[in-house]
């Protein structure tokens, strides 16, 4: 992000930072552009195969990648804000690509927090009932063996997560009830991989944190 700054502010952009963890924006007249380095809560994080595994595409004309479609659906898994909720996307990417997808790839990425995931599979599920096979059954027997063995034998120190869902509609858990905010500590591993308050903008001021 630091080195594309730089290059759209020596272009003429006026450039900011929104939140270090996640955005920048570039903006020229009444037109804007975000670049996105991973999600708000920082659990996903965008990195170097993101782009190499992107389809060649023309855009408004211009020659560039887009992101494929596993690359898509980890972006909107954590989508789940009362105000934007992206579930319609990801079963509309499930349904318009007939799950051929790199399942591996997309249970790779979402790592650890797959319970997301298939939540989004049972929507799937629900929303086109006839198409349930478009999501392999080697997926579905290995989230639901995973979530059947988790019910079977729970982690009684396992932390509270719905920080990561939304810092907001879970406010009072951590707030009130004293319960871990893992939001502050993937947000905090995340700060350092962004740019720092040194980065120009073409307004003259620095880096808005």
């Amino acid at each position: 992000m630091p080195q594309a700054l730089r290059e759209l502010d020596a272009a003429g952009f006026r450039c900011e930072v929104p939140d270090p963890v996640w955005l920048a924006k570039a903006h020229r007249d009444d037109f804007f552009v975000d670049l996105i380095t991973g999600m708000s809560n920082g659990v996903i994080v965008v990195d170097d195969s993101w782009i190499a595994r992107g389809r060649a595409a023309i855009v408004l004309g211009v020659a560039t990648r887009v992101l494929a479609a596993e690359e898509l659906i980890a972006s909107k898994l954590f989508v789940l804000r009362r105000e934007r909720y992206d579930g319609a996307d990801l079963v509309h990417v499930i349904h318009g690509t007939r799950g051929e997808l790199d399942w591996d790839r997309v249970l790779g990425i979402v790592g650890d927090h797959w319970e997301v995931l298939l939540a989004a599979l049972v929507l799937f599920r629900y929303v086109y009932p006839a198409h349930t096979g478009y999501v392999p059954r080697v997926v579905w027997a290995e989230l639901l063996g995973r979530l059947q063995r988790e019910i079977a034998d729970p982690d009684r120190a396992a932390q509270f997560r719905g920080s990561l869902v939304d810092e907001k509609m879970f406010a009072i858990d951590v707030n009130e009830w004293g319960l871990a905010n893992l939001l502050k500590g993937y947000r905090e591993q995340r700060r350092p991989q962004t740019p720092d308050a040194g980065v120009s903008c073409a307004d003259g001021g620095a880096a808005d944190k």
